[in-house]
């Protein structure tokens, strides 16, 4: 009789393990609806993204142009924006102090001047987002400036906004 009651006892186990077994294969396969609602919000945040970097990458070829008014559109001008500019000198913090040197840079290149970047890596959350690339600057006198450049994104009420743009020239790697 204990006998039975064990073999009983261990089915019941089973049936039950089996049925927990099943429900963890079903939510695996398809997602809660709370889920379901974060990916659409994440696909959501990076087609945002994407819309936003590829508006900055035009923006950048007419800024190389003398024309940094699309540029600026796409920064924060808030008092904690930053940048480290490709060209050198001083770090800026603020819109009032990042927006001259934003007009300064842009006429740097001589009219002509060409532009092409690759995407190094990139990623946005659902406030912040980076950007890693390597951008490539042919002026009309044909000595090219390569950057690498980190760039930082806010999401604000208006959209993705750039915080914050750190280039520096790009260095042979010692073998």
């Amino acid at each position: 009789m204990n006998r039975k009651i064990s073999v009983f006892i261990l089915l019941i186990l089973l049936a039950s393990s089996f049925k927990y077994r099943s429900k963890a294969v079903e939510s695996k396969s398809e997602p809660s609806p709370v889920k379901k609602s974060m990916i659409s919000l994440k696909e959501k945040a990076d087609k945002e993204f994407e819309v936003v970097v590829n508006k900055m990458q035009e923006a950048n070829r007419e800024f190389f142009q003398g024309k940094p008014e699309a540029l600026k559109a796409l920064w924060s001008h808030g008092d904690d924006v930053t940048i480290f500019g490709g060209f050198g000198g001083i770090e800026e913090k603020g819109w009032k102090s990042v927006e001259p040197r934003l007009d300064w840079a842009s006429k740097k290149m001589p009219a002509g001047s060409t532009y092409t970047f690759e995407n190094v890596s990139s990623h946005a959350g659902a406030d912040v987002a980076y950007l890693l690339q390597a951008e490539h600057y042919i002026p009309t006198n044909g000595k090219g400036i390569d950057l690498r450049v980190t760039i930082l994104f806010r999401k604000e009420a208006d959209g993705w906004k750039m915080i914050h743009r750190h280039a520096d020239n790009m260095v042979v790697k010692e073998k």
